[in-house]
C-alpha cells in the first residue's frame, strides 16, 4: 500500500510544499524520486537530477559521509540526525561548505522493509558563521582583557550574588569556585574605601540616576592580604518598574599605575619645590614645563599656562641668539652644557645672572633628541653675599678694634690695620708671627689651657686677655672675643677669628666712675639719713607705681619690714573703707602724672587706725617720662581728731543757738510791728535793720548745720520730680528782691522735669546768684544761663566783679576758704557757701567749676543729671 502510495503524484506535490528543503531517494542506489526547490536551490542543482542516483545528480558529495550514513539507514531502518553538519556543495559554479541541521528517515512498507529515505535539511550556513564570528570576536575579547588584566563581573542585585571570573576573583582574593555575596565583597575592600564603594554602588542602582559606575579603590585579600589598587566599570540594567536586575562591568588591575602615578607626584613635588630653576622645552624653545622656583624668579604666575611660553619671553635679544645660534650646538649628548647666561623676568624684565646647566632630552624607544631640560640658579644671592663679603673685608680693615685670623695652630693669617698699629707690627712681619707671639704670657696660659679647648669644643669665647705691642713690650689690657671657624660640609676647624677691644680708656673711665659712684653713693647715704630723720614717712616708687623705698619712719611707726611693704603691700596697712579711694586716686596719678594727694587711715604697731596726708610728686625726664614718684605721709591723726571736735561743737553750737535766734527774730518782729502801729517809724527801722541781721546771723547758722551735716555724712536728700525752669524763675525773684542795685538777665534754655531734691539744687542757685551781686559791688549786672546737656542740665552764674586769680581758683570750694586780698575781707561771710554748694552737687552726682579773671569777673557753673539715683 506504502508502494502505491509513492508512486502517487500527491506524494510528490507533498514534498514540494514542504517549507524546508525536502527529498526522497529509492531504492539501495538511491533514486532522487522527488526534490521540492529548496532542496535543489541547496543543492545548486535544477529539476533534471530527478530520476537520478544521488551520486550522479550530486557528484561533489563523494569522499563525503552522507552516502554512507543513507546506506546505513537503508539497511538499519533507523531513523539519522545531524546537527550543523558541514557539506561541501557546488553553487553557482563554486564548491562551497555549507552547514545543515538535517534528518534521514526511513519509509517502509508494510512489511516492514525501507524501500525509500525521506531527506529534510535545515540550512544553517549563515547562522553558524554568526555563532563563529561570535566566539571569534568572544575569544579576541577574552584574550584582550587576560592581555590587559581585565576581570569581568556580573552582580545581580536582587539577590545580592556576584558572578565573577577568574580574574576578579584574584583581584579580591576569592577562591576560583564557589559563590559570592555582595557582602563578602565589601569585606575584601580596604576599610578605608568601602563606605565610597558602597555609596558608588547603591548610586548605580538607584533608577534616578545614570546607572553609571566608574570608581578606583583598594581590595585586601584575606587569604594573603595582598593589597591592590582596581579601577572598577559598569553600568546598571533596569526593568520596567524601574529595579535594577542586573549590574555587570569590569575590573582592572590599577595598582602599578597608582604606584606609577606616586613615583610621578613625588619626582614633580620634589622638583617643583626644588631650590633651582628648572624647565623643559621642544626643540622648537616652546615652554613645556616650568617649576615653581623657575615661575617666581622668572615671574610668571602660578597658575599660567607655560604652554604658550617660549624660549624668547626669557632671554634678551642678544642673549636669545648666543643661546640658539652658538650654546645649543654645543650642547654634549651626554655630558650637557654648564656656563653662566642671563635670564630676563616675564612680568619686570629684570636680567638675572644665572649658573645654567642644559641637558638634552630624548624618547627612551628610539633615542631621537625631542627636548632640552635646562636646571638655573640664580647667581644674585652669591653676587650679593660677595659684595658683603667685600664689604665686611672693608669694614674689618677700617675697624679701629683688633681684629686678627689665624690657623688652627695660631700661626697669623691677617691682623687688620688697627691691630697692627696696636701692637706695633709691620704688615710683612704678620705672616711670620704666632699668636703666642702678641699675647703676654699670662694670657698664653689661659688661651693654651682652656681657650683653645672651649672654642674645638663649644666654638667661641668671650673675656678678658693681654696683648703686647712688640717694641715698647707695653702690657695692653684688652676684651677678646674669639671664634672657631669650621668648613661647611665636613665641620672640621679651619681657623680661629678674633676681634679685640683696648680696654685702657675703659679702665681710665672705669676708675673715674668708681670715683664719682662712691661720691653719689655718700650722697645717697646722707639724703637716707636726712630722710630718716625728718618726721613724716618719706617714700618712693617706680613708674609702674610699685614702691621701691621707704624711710625708717614707717617701720618705726608700723612695725612692718620691707617685704611687707615695697611694691603693692602698703595697700595692706590701709583702713579697709579707705583701701578702694586711695588705690583709684594712685591709679589715676600714674596714668596722668598729676600730684598725688589723699588722706586715709593706716594700721599702726599698735593695731589702731591712724589718719596721714599723702602726697606724692613725680619725677619726669625731658621727654616728660615719669621715671620716679617721690611722696611723704604725714600722721594728721591729732588735727582730724580736733576737726571732729571742732564740727561736733559746731553743730552743739549751731543747733543750741538756732532756738534762741529764731525766738529773739520773733520778739523782734513784733515790737517791730508795735512800733509802726504807734507811729515811732523810727525805732520800728531801727528794729527792721536789727530782723536783717538776725536773719544773717540766721543763715550762718544754717550754713554752719549744714556743713556739720556734710563732715560727718547726715547731710539728707529728698528726691522728687520737679520743673528745673520754674524754680530758677523762683530764685531769681528771691534774689531780685533784696538786690536793688544789680539787674539779674536770665537765659534760661532748659524746659524739662529733673528728678531730685528741688531746696538743695535751690540752695546751691541761690549761693552762686548771692555771691555774684555781692562780689561785683561796681557792676550793675548778674547773668545766669541754663543749657540741656543731654542727659544733664547746666546752669551757669556769671558777675563783672572782682575776680579769682589763676592760683586761688581750685581753692574757692574748700571749707572755710575766703579768697584773700585787699578787698576780698571786705566782704561779709564764713567761707561755707561755695563749700555747701559744692558737696550738694558731688552728692547729687555732678559737678561744680569757675572760670575767673582778676578784676573782670567769675563764671560759676555746675551739672547734674536729670535722673538722679
Amino acid at each position: 500500500m506504502t508502494t502505491l502510495y509513492l508512486e502517487q503524484d500527491g506524494f510528490n506535490s507533498l514534498v514540494e510544499a514542504s517549507p524546508m528543503p525536502t527529498a526522497i531517494y529509492k531504492g539501495m542506489n538511491m533514486i532522487i524520486s522527488a526534490a521540492n526547490q529548496a532542496m535543489l536551490d541547496l543543492w545548486g542543482k535544477t529539476t533534471h537530477v530527478i530520476g537520478m542516483p544521488l551520486i550522479e545528480g550530486v557528484p561533489e558529495l563523494k569522499n563525503q559521509p552522507f552516502l554512507g550514513i543513507l546506506e546505513e539507514v537503508f539497511e538499519t531502518g533507523e531513523t539519522y540526525y545531524s546537527k550543523e553538519s558541514p557539506a561541501d556543495l557546488v553553487v553557482d559554479g563554486t564548491l562551497q561548505t555549507f552547514y545543515f541541521t538535517f534528518t534521514y528517515k526511513p519509509l517502509k512498507n508494510d512489511n516492514g522493509e525501507t524501500i525509500a529515505i525521506i531527506n529534510t535539511a535545515a540550512h544553517l550556513t549563515e547562522l553558524v558563521a554568526a555563532r563563529k564570528q561570535i566566539a571569534d570576536t568572544q575569544e579576541r575579547l577574552t584574550f584582550a582583557l587576560i592581555s590587559a588584566e581585565i576581570g569581568t563581573w556580573d552582580l545581580d542585585p536582587i539577590n545580592n550574588i556576584v558572578n565573577w571570573d577568574a580574574r576578579c576573583r584574584e583581584l579580591f582574593g576569592f577562591a576560583k569556585d564557589g559563590e559570592i555575596k555582595y557582602g563578602d565583597v565589601l569585606s575584601c575592600i580596604h576599610q578605608d574605601d568601602v563606605e565610597v564603594v558602597n555609596k558608588a554602588v547603591l548610586k548605580a542602582i538607584d533608577p534616578n540616576a545614570e546607572g553609571q559606575y566608574d570608581i578606583k579603590y583598594r581590595t585586601l585579600s584575606k587569604e594573603n592580604h595582598i593589597l591592590r589598587w582596581v579601577h572598577c566599570k559598569g553600568k546598571a540594567y533596569f526593568n520596567d518598574d524601574g529595579i535594577a536586575y542586573r549590574f555587570a562591568g569590569i575590573a582592572q588591575d590599577i595598582t602599578n599605575e597608582i604606584a606609577a602615578d606616586r613615583r610621578e607626584q613625588q619626582l614633580l613635588t620634589l622638583i617643583d619645590n626644588n631650590a633651582d630653576h628648572m624647565t623643559v622645552a621642544d626643540l622648537k624653545g616652546n615652554v613645556i614645563y616650568m617649576n615653581k622656583a623657575s615661575r617666581l624668579m622668572l615671574g610668571v604666575d602660578l597658575a599660567a599656562d607655560v604652554t604658550k611660553l617660549s624660549a624668547k619671553d626669557f632671554y634678551t635679544p642678544n642673549e636669545l641668539d648666543r643661546v640658539q645660534n652658538h650654546i645649543i650646538k654645543e650642547i654634549d649628548p651626554v655630558k650637557g652644557w654648564q656656563g653662566n647666561i642671563s635670564l630676563l623676568n616675564f612680568t619686570t624684565k629684570d636680567v638675572i645672572p644665572c649658573r645654567v646647566s642644559y641637558l638634552l632630552i630624548k624618547d627612551p624607544a628610539t633615542g631621537e633628541v625631542i627636548g632640552r631640560g635646562a636646571t638655573a640658579r640664580d647667581l644674585r644671592p652669591e653676587i650679593s653675599a660677595k659684595a658683603e663679603v667685600e664689604k665686611m673685608a672693608s669694614i674689618v680693615g677700617s675697624s679701629e678694634d683688633f681684629c686678627n685670623y689665624c690657623d688652627t695652630n695660631g700661626n697669623t693669617v691677617y691682623i687688620n690695620p688697627s691691630g697692627r698699629e696696636l701692637i706695633g707690627i709691620s704688615e710683612e712681619n704678620v705672616p711670620k708671627s704666632n699668636l703666642f707671639d702678641y699675647h703676654s704670657d699670662s694670657s698664653n696660659e689661659e688661651i693654651k689651657n682652656e681657650i683653645l679647648p672651649l672654642l674645638f669644643s663649644k666654638g667661641r669665647w668671650s673675656g678678658e686677655l693681654e696683648l703686647i705691642h712688640q717694641e715698647t713690650k707695653e702690657i695692653i689690657p684688652i676684651h677678646k672675643q674669639l671664634y672657631m671657624i669650621r668648613e661647611e660640609i665636613t665641620n672640621i676647624p679651619v681657623a680661629i677669628a678674633g676681634i679685640a677691644r683696648d680696654l685702657r680708656p675703659e679702665l681710665n673711665v672705669r676708675k673715674i666712675l668708681a670715683d664719682k659712684n662712691a661720691a653719689l653713693q655718700s650722697v645717697v647715704n646722707e639724703l637716707e639719713f636726712l630722710a630718716n630723720t625728718v618726721p613724716s614717712v618719706v617714700w618712693t616708687s617706680r613708674p609702674d607705681g610699685n614702691l621701691d623705698y621707704i624711710n625708717q619712719r614707717w617701720f618705726d611707726q608700723t612695725g612692718k619690714s620691707n617685704e611687707e611693704t615695697l611694691g603693692a603691700r602698703w595697700m595692706e596697712s590701709v583702713h579697709p573703707d579707705d583701701v578702694s579711694l586711695a588705690e583709684k586716686a594712685w591709679k589715676i596719678s600714674l596714668e596722668t602724672g598729676a600730684p598725688y594727694e589723699i588722706e586715709f587711715r593706716c594700721l599702726d604697731k599698735f593695731n589702731n587706725y591712724r589718719w596721714y596726708l599723702v602726697r606724692a610728686m613725680p619725677l619726669k625726664d625731658a621727654e616728660g617720662n615719669i621715671v620716679k614718684w617721690y611722696g611723704t605721709n604725714n600722721d594728721v591723726h591729732h588735727q582730724k581728731e580736733l576737726e571732729k571736735q571742732k564740727d561736733n561743737f559746731l553743730g552743739i553750737a549751731s543747733h543750741e543757738l538756732k532756738t534762741p535766734v529764731t525766738s529773739l527774730k520773733a520778739y523782734a518782729q513784733v515790737m517791730e510791728s508795735m512800733f509802726k502801729r504807734s507811729g515811732d517809724f523810727k525805732n520800728a527801722d531801727l528794729l527792721g535793720k536789727m530782723n536783717k541781721q538776725v536773719d544773717r546771723l540766721t543763715n550762718l547758722i544754717s550754713d554752719l548745720l549744714d556743713v556739720t551735716k556734710i563732715n560727718s555724712g547726715r547731710l539728707q536728700f529728698n528726691n522728687a520730680e520737679f520743673d528745673f525752669n520754674e524754680m530758677v524763675e523762683e530764685v531769681i525773684e528771691d534774689v531780685q528782691r533784696t538786690s536793688f542795685k544789680h539787674i539779674i538777665k536770665k537765659e534760661l534754655n532748659f524746659n524739662k522735669t529733673i528728678y531730685g531734691d528741688r531746696d538743695r539744687i535751690c540752695q546751691v542757685v541761690t549761693n552762686l546768684l548771692t555771691n555774684a551781686v555781692k562780689y561785683s559791688p561796681e557792676a550793675n549786672e548778674v547773668v545766669i544761663y541754663t543749657e540741656d546737656a543731654h542727659d544733664s542740665v547746666k546752669v551757669c552764674v556769671q558777675d563783672y566783679g572782682i575776680g579769682i586769680s589763676p592760683d586761688l581758683q581750685d581753692h574757692v570750694f574748700e571749707q572755710f576758704y575766703r579768697v584773700s586780698g585787699n578787698r576780698e575781707h571786705t566782704f561779709p561771710g564764713l567761707g561755707l557757701g561755695l563749700y555747701i554748694s559744692s558737696e550738694i552737687v558731688k552728692r547729687l552726682g555732678g559737678k561744680i567749676w569757675v572760670n575767673s579773671v582778676q578784676g573782670k569777673g567769675s563764671t560759676f557753673g555746675f551739672t547734674i543729671p536729670i535722673m538722679m539715683d
